[in-house]
């Protein structure tokens, strides 16, 4: 018997390496950002899964079957690893003995293979020709397939519930939305109903189309993973976490009218930062900012805007940034600007968010606003 090389095996083989590479890379950028080193294995679970296919497609267990029961079937650990890093990168707090019983039947399974892995030859072939222990192994996957689809929607579910805290502390919300994971996520469990329709259905439709298909689209899965991975930064970090402004915090928690009177002086001198100072023109303004500048803590920041205003930081900052495109709209010394200059110099990030932004207050574009006004 001759080692089968094959296409199939040769893009698992590219999946696999892609995978530890960027695994790796992520795991060293976890001294800077910690979540990623749960990102990095996420990535390196999720593709050295790929080796016991590839030892499979390549004969090479009929070969040398010493390498029966690889440790390397993650199916409890690989979603639940994400899921920690989706908890980590919003800056949730989340205990290492939490963090251990999530991971505790990933860990079981490991260990339980590790332990097949290292006996001896005849032992271990004599398990594997076990109708019993066969079918014990099925069972165990089979159970994996409830336990990570749990874990999957359990990740979309709390990144929708951080919208509101996102709009809430960034005026942009451009990749904090992580809208990127949510589709990973959709992604593993559209991979998940495949693996347990094969259970139901049987023949070609699966090792000669699916199967192709599943490993052409991983190569493409584990890269996407990697970059927007390299890329994310951590949400939520508290900027000003240091500086104790003990009595303005005090002041706000008077009683009714006075707190009244308080939020009405401290919105005065919010809108004179945005209208004076015109804080809206940074792109990437944050509730951390502000709240340094008027050192005020920003859960009362985030509470007099809301109050004040009925917005959020994202819509407040949003407002402003429109009233000036306006303006530079009706500026005949402007002709000169294309909608993005007149996006940038309005503090938005894009020409695509400014759009967005400004037919959202407006019910128009930018370019039907000057329009109508020329007209």
């Amino acid at each position: 018997m001759e080692i089968n090389y094959n296409i199939i095996s040769l893009i698992d083989i590219l999946g696999l390496v892609q995978g530890v590479f960027l695994g790796l890379i992520l795991v060293v950028e976890s001294k800077l950002i910690k979540p990623k080193l749960f990102l990095g294995l996420f990535l390196l679970t999720y593709s050295a899964e790929l080796l016991n296919s590839i030892l499979g497609d390549l004969n090479i267990l009929e070969l040398k079957p010493s390498l029966l029961y690889l440790p390397l079937d993650f199916r409890y650990l690989i979603i639940p690893l994400f899921y920690i890093y989706i908890k980590r990168i919003f800056n949730s707090s989340i205990t290492k003995k939490k963090i251990f019983l999530i991971l505790l039947p990933g860990i079981l399974e490991f260990t339980f293979f590790a332990i097949l892995f290292a006996l001896d030859l005849d032992t271990k072939l004599r398990i594997h020709n076990s109708e019993t222990f066969s079918t014990g192994i099925f069972l165990f996957a089979v159970l994996s397939l409830p336990y990570s689809i749990y874990y999957a929607i359990l990740t979309i579910n709390y990144i929708n519930k951080q919208k509101k805290n996102v709009e809430d502390y960034y005026s942009n919300t451009e990749g904090k939305l992580l809208t990127w994971a949510k589709r990973v996520m959709i992604f593993l469990v559209f991979l998940l109903l495949i693996v347990a329709s094969t259970i139901f259905i049987k023949g070609k439709f699966y090792t000669e189309f699916m199967y192709h298909f599943v490993s052409s689209i991983n190569v493409i899965f584990i890269f996407w993973i990697g970059v927007s991975g390299l890329r994310q930064p951590k949400l939520f970090v508290s900027r000003n976490s240091i500086i104790k402004e003990e009595n303005k915090e005090s002041s706000f928690n008077e009683n009714s009218e006075n707190k009244s009177k308080i939020n009405k002086i401290y919105y005065k001198e919010l809108t004179e930062l945005m209208v004076d100072e015109k804080m809206f023109l940074e792109p990437n303004l944050s509730l951390a900012d502000v709240s340094i500048k008027l050192k005020i803590p920003q859960r009362n920041l985030s509470e007099l805007i809301r109050e004040e205003s009925n917005k959020n930081f994202k819509q407040f900052v949003n407002h402003y940034r429109v009233e000036e495109a306006k303006r530079l709209l009706l500026d005949a010394s402007n002709n000169h600007l294309n909608m993005l200059g007149i996006a940038f110099d309005s503090g938005f990030s894009s020409k695509a968010t400014f759009y967005s932004v400004f037919k959202k207050h407006t019910s128009q574009t930018p370019t039907s606003f000057k329009n109508n006004l020329l007209q």
